[in-house]
């Protein structure tokens, strides 16, 4: 018998070996009554023999294409799919722990009501007295009722939300969470919109590219798509003839892209445009690039104080010249804006400025995802403008009823936006998370949703590499491992008792609307020349993408015009609050979401190796002028509230700046996560950005006290003083 390998099965076709891969694909509604003990063993599987199941990983929101391993039922390891166009067969950490987030012990086992919010003492409830008590609430709130969605809703219950909204004439569903906020999505998309007349993320080709310079994009660590980044990096660094690419990183604190850059400048936060603005100022000024490049770069970059911004930059003129020259003559250069400068005061603006970079290039490495060739799309982001309107309204009482999912907003927002008091004001909360978090533990109900691995859906890539539009599939890999239902099915069973909603959802169950959505795709890499083949081919393979890229031109200029590169504007005077405040996504929590799996808690920050905890980076030079050292505790405190953390001393951060990182400071999630660390966005103020549209959560500066306690950090690398006479027993 051949040894087939996961990998040659992968690339077989559909017809061959659906039957195999696809396991009770004919009870699509339900694969599995039950996990049962083996002696009771499932009918598609044989004991000791693995089944792989394609997949999507839903551990942010990159849809990331997966293989889960499956032995005996049970999910045992997940991998990349080396068929997907966006990681091409890698994983990151966090894909890799969705294992703990199946087999959490804290998950929420069945339908519960809670008598009195923030108790936390639920009485379970029959689901189909759930069901019908959702029906009720629905029924009763008409037009009052609102839908908050996040990075973690399958793309098929946000067009669901979406599509009983509308049938109700409700507001449109809210889709917002801490990851939009740090990836600033809204500035990002608002920078393109102005730019290029395209509201949508950006796409970079970094594979073909000679030359990168980031503006604060951590691309190799948890900014966007960081798994697709790494794949399109590891071709830009080993490209033909031993060609290397060359990567220059500008930000205030190094990043793990800073770490794997060939120069790591240290930009004052808030300077980014200054500095996009002074490298085009220098290739006009000097001719670099050619007539054509000089003279964009002189209609686009206005008068910029050179001088100025080499001191933003921490380096003489002479080396922002050469930066300029290395950039404005190489032939396929990219520049990329990160969440960081996006999510400061002037954040539109300077990734306007970063993204002009790109315009000067010709646009050669910068890309739009392309639209499908179908209705399906992409879900769009809100903006904060729209979150404190939603606030608003709940405060004053217009919102009777408030449904929430894949999203968790009182950790998600700063403690001004006020919140807590506004969910106080809505008469009925119900959440479908599966674990208790910080919003779940003031809803009076929670129905939870299957988690990835046992529930179907799919996701519209957004960024989508080599210019391919992908629909991620997302299938059941085991069956549900407590009496959870699926959130789409919970939606459609209720909606079919109000007339209208009824009309506008005819579906019987949600795999029935998913299925009638990615059949209307027409014929894939895959193939699929029928409705039959299509969609099995779509769980087999791991979703849909074209045999080829669509043709399609580099971008073009919308709009011409003088860039603005004032510096953004800080909260706090800085004779108060001396230093700038540096927020980031833990590469292993992410938005916090990571905090209820002991493996990512457990597993070491890759340029600190702490784990566990949270903790403030400090330059030597600052942390001896406050007389700190590793683990001294300190209070940070900005004009907005305060956090208690230890001290790590670290080199790679300038001297005016302190960086903390999110994820941790949890009250909820699960016995993993709660009351472990601090959560910084409590050092953020809630106001809008210059355009009025995105949370400024870049724009604070702080002051550090030491405080007369100390708290190990639990760290790898060494913690013996180099100088510390070291004895052995042996």
């Amino acid at each position: 018998m051949t040894h087939l390998t996961r990998r040659d099965f992968l690339k077989v076709s559909a017809a061959g070996t659906a039957t195999a891969i696809l396991a009770g694909c004919a009870q699509e509604t339900e694969r599995w009554v039950a996990l049962e003990p083996y002696v009771r063993a499932p009918e598609e599987q044989l004991a000791g023999i693995p089944n792989w199941y394609a997949s999507t990983c839903r551990m942010c929101p990159a849809g990331c294409g997966i293989i889960v391993r499956v032995m005996n039922g049970r999910a045992v390891k997940i991998e990349g799919n080396p068929e997907h166009p966006v990681n091409r067969g890698k994983l990151c950490a966090r894909g890799q722990s969705g294992l703990q987030l199946l087999y959490n012990p804290d998950r929420v086992t069945g339908a519960v009501r809670q008598g009195e919010r923030g108790s936390r003492k639920f009485e379970p409830l029959a689901w189909n007295e759930a069901i019908n008590t959702l029906y009720e609430k629905l029924d009763a709130a008409d037009q009052a009722v609102a839908i908050w969605t996040g990075s973690a809703t399958s793309g098929h219950l946000c067009d669901l939300f979406a599509r009983y909204a509308g049938a109700v004439g409700a507001p449109a569903p809210l889709r917002y969470d801490l990851t939009s906020a740090l990836n600033s999505v809204g500035a990002l998309a608002a920078a393109n919109n102005a730019l290029f007349g395209q509201a949508t993320l950006p796409g970079y080709t970094l594979a073909q590219a000679d030359v990168i310079f980031s503006f604060g994009a951590d691309f190799l660590g948890a900014w966007l798509s960081a798994t697709g980044f790494g794949v399109e990096f590891g071709q830009f660094r080993s490209q033909r003839f031993g060609k290397r690419g060359l990567l220059v990183q500008f930000e205030p604190k190094m990043s793990i892209t800073g770490a794997k850059a060939d120069r790591w400048v240290p930009v004052q936060p808030g300077a980014e445009a200054l500095v996009a603005g002074a490298l085009l100022r220098i290739i006009a000024d000097e001719g670099f690039g050619g007539a054509e490049r000089a003279g964009l770069a002189a209609a686009l970059a206005g008068e910029v104080d050179l001088d100025a911004a080499a001191a933003a930059c921490d380096v003489p003129l002479a080396d922002l010249v050469a930066l300029a020259r290395a950039f404005a003559e190489a032939e396929r250069p990219v520049a990329i804006p990160g969440g960081a400068l996006a999510g400061a005061s002037n954040g539109v603006a300077a990734v306007t400025a970063v993204q002009a970079l790109n315009a000067l290039a010709g646009s050669s490495g910068l890309g739009f995802t392309p639209a499908l060739p179908t209705a399906l799309a992409a879900p769009g982001w809100s903006s904060y403008a729209e979150v404190q309107a939603l606030v608003e309204r709940m405060s004053a009482g217009q919102v009777r009823l408030l449904l929430v999912h894949g999203a968790n907003p009182v950790y998600d927002l700063p403690p001004g936006s006020g919140i807590a008091d506004a969910l106080a004001q809505v008469e009925t909360i119900i959440s479908f998370n599966p674990l208790v978090d910080e919003t779940s533990a003031l809803a009076d109900y929670i129905l939870p949703d299957r988690t990835y691995l046992e529930g179907w859906g799919y996701e519209v890539v957004q960024p989508a590499f080599r210019g391919l539009p992908v629909v991620s599939s997302q299938q059941p890999v085991v069956g549900p491992f407590h009496d959870v239902r699926p959130t789409g099915d919970v939606l459609l069973t209720a909606a079919r008792g109000i007339p209208a909603a009824a009309a506008a959802l005819p579906w019987t169950d949600e795999v029935a609307f998913i299925r009638e959505q990615i059949t209307a795709l027409p014929k894939g890499a895959s193939g699929g020349d029928d409705d039959e083949v299509r969609w099995a081919r779509f769980q087999q393979h791991g979703g849909w993408w074209p045999e080829a890229a669509p043709e399609s031109a580099a971008p073009e200029l919308a709009a011409q015009g003088t860039l603005d590169v004032a510096g953004a504007a800080f909260d706090g005077e800085a004779a108060q609050y001396p230093y700038y405040l540096h927020l980031f996504p833990s590469v292993l929590l992410g938005d916090g979401r990571g905090a209820s799996l002991p493996w990512l808690q457990g597993a070491p920050d890759p340029l600190t190796t702490v784990s566990w905890q949270t903790w403030v980076e400090i330059n030597p030079t600052t942390a001896q002028a406050l007389g700190v050292d590793h683990g001294d505790v300190v209070r940070v405190e900005s004009p907005h509230g305060a956090v208690e953390v230890p001290v790590y001393v670290f080199p790679g951060i300038r001297p005016d700046t302190v960086a903390i990182p999110l994820g941790q400071g949890h009250s909820d999630l699960g016995r993993y996560a709660r009351e472990r660390g601090s959560h910084a966005l409590h050092l953020v103020g809630a106001a809008l950005d210059d355009v009025g549209a995105n949370l400024a959560w870049s724009s604070a500066r702080v002051r550090v006290t030491k405080l007369d306690k100390k708290q190990a950090l639990a760290r790898l690398e060494s913690t013996i003083d180099p100088g510390e006479d070291i004895h052995v027993p042996f």
